[in-house]
């Protein structure tokens, strides 16, 4: 098996997470395809005197749980977006850890729930599970209490 690389220069490191954007009301987890919506659902929220730290955690195993940690510390509340199904993926593997961990904040995995899925292109099937701009700045909102 061949080895991978520890740190490349376009700032990937192999089992840490990637932020994109720093702030200190909420924290956005996404990876994949739905890293775009949540930078823009952060600045979505920002028009609303949000400020939201949007995080890009391309490796769910290993997790960067010295990350989680330091995001649960310094936000409100988290929101996990993932662009599969909500079980067994990245927003359980968060949850799983803080709860281990006795954190306790405000949490949301958003994603594709436990069901026969709707079909059609990626956008509509976002929207329609919420995995969306509006959708992640909703859900951020409320988590809030906004």
């Amino acid at each position: 098996m061949p080895k991978l690389k520890e740190d490349n220069s376009d700032g990937f490191v192999f089992g840490k997470g990637r932020i994109i954007l720093d702030g200190d009301d909420v924290a956005i987890i996404a990876n994949g395809e739905t890293v775009y919506p949540a930078v823009r659902a952060a600045e979505r929220l920002k028009a609303n005197g949000i400020a939201a730290t949007v995080v890009s955690m391309h490796t769910i195993k290993p997790l960067d749980t010295e990350l989680l940690t330091s995001l649960a510390q310094k936000c409100k509340a988290i929101v996990t977006v993932e662009e599969h199904s909500v079980c067994g993926g990245l927003g359980e593997s968060c949850a799983s850890f803080l709860l281990q961990q006795a954190i306790a904040k405000p949490f949301k995995i958003m994603g594709i729930p436990d069901e026969y899925t709707v079909t059609g292109p990626q956008g509509d099937i976002f929207r329609h599970y919420g995995i969306s701009e509006e959708g992640i700045a909703e859900e951020a909102m409320k988590l809030l209490k906004i």
